[in-house]
């Protein structure tokens, strides 16, 4: 990658933070490389055929490189590019991001520019001076439409996929996806998981919840293994009237996973248990 790049006259060195398994390289400009999407684009390809991979990779950032500052854009322009992403905090300090939300269980909710090769970050300063409010609706609206295949799968569970890098964050507007995927129905809430940006698992709350939950919690660990731009959540939640509650316990150490059946998620099963049989 390094030698790539330098053969286009671009010298790039190890970025601030740089480390093992999260590795990043610099331009000269400051602007920050994250290799970890590569490293695993890349994990499967045949020796033979690395250079070539490579040399995708690198045209794909210079093509982000080339795009015009968010500041140049028209208004139309800009709210066509813009998504909101669900995502882990950045705690490298390389981009201010004062703006972000919390989402839940300390993940948050950050805005992207949305390219034709590459996604990049929106920072404080590429929205100085715009509505924060209106920028997070257009870009759920931009989000709620990126295009998913949804999977019907055993105990009334669906799981979305897709080539998006934004189907996880299709999680922030839950009321939505309840009536995109479940028809609108869902009166005792639902049961959701964000493993990686790529997949979200969701169930409707009922009969048969008692083996959803086991199943979405051990698929969620299964999905999260080895996920293409890093784990979102190991976890798997319980959303009801926009309140989400974590209801698995993940110990990595002894491979093991733990139901947490309290609070609103307990009351709900009481729910589903008192009613009419079928």
């Amino acid at each position: 990658m390094i030698d790539d790049l330098q053969r286009r006259g671009m010298k790039v060195s190890p970025a601030p933070g740089d480390t093992p398994g999260d590795d990043r390289l610099a331009t000269d400009a400051g602007t920050v490389l994250w290799l970890s999407n590569m490293h695993t684009r890349c994990r499967g390809v045949p020796v033979e055929e690395l250079p070539d991979a490579v040399r995708i990779e690198v045209d794909t950032f210079l093509a982000g490189l080339d795009a015009p500052p968010m500041s140049e854009l028209s208004d139309d322009e800009f709210y066509t590019q813009l998504r909101t992403r669900l995502i882990t905090p950045d705690t490298s300090g390389e981009l201010s991001l004062d703006y972000a939300r919390p989402a839940f269980d300390g993940l948050v909710a950050e805005l992207r520019r949305d390219l034709p090769t590459t996604v990049q970050t929106v920072s404080d300063s590429d929205i100085a001076g715009r509505d924060i409010d209106l920028l997070y609706e257009i870009g759920q609206r931009n989000t709620d439409a990126e295009p998913v295949e949804i999977q019907a799968l055993d105990h009334e569970i669906f799981v979305l996929t897709g080539e998006s890098l934004f189907v996880a964050s299709k999680a922030l507007n839950m009321p939505r996806l309840i009536a995109t995927v479940l028809n609108g129905d869902a009166p005792l809430g639902v049961l959701f998981s964000v493993p990686h940006r790529s997949a979200l698992f969701l169930h409707r709350v009922g009969a048969s919840t008692v083996d959803a939950a086991p199943w979405t919690a051990t698929a969620t660990i299964g999905e999260a293994e080895d996920a293409l731009g890093g784990v979102i959540s190991r976890d798997t939640y319980f959303w009801y009237g926009d309140t989400v509650q974590p209801v698995t316990a993940v110990d990595l150490d002894t491979n093991s996973i733990r139901l947490l059946v309290a609070g609103p998620f307990a009351d709900a099963l009481e729910r589903v248990a008192e009613l009419p049989p079928g």
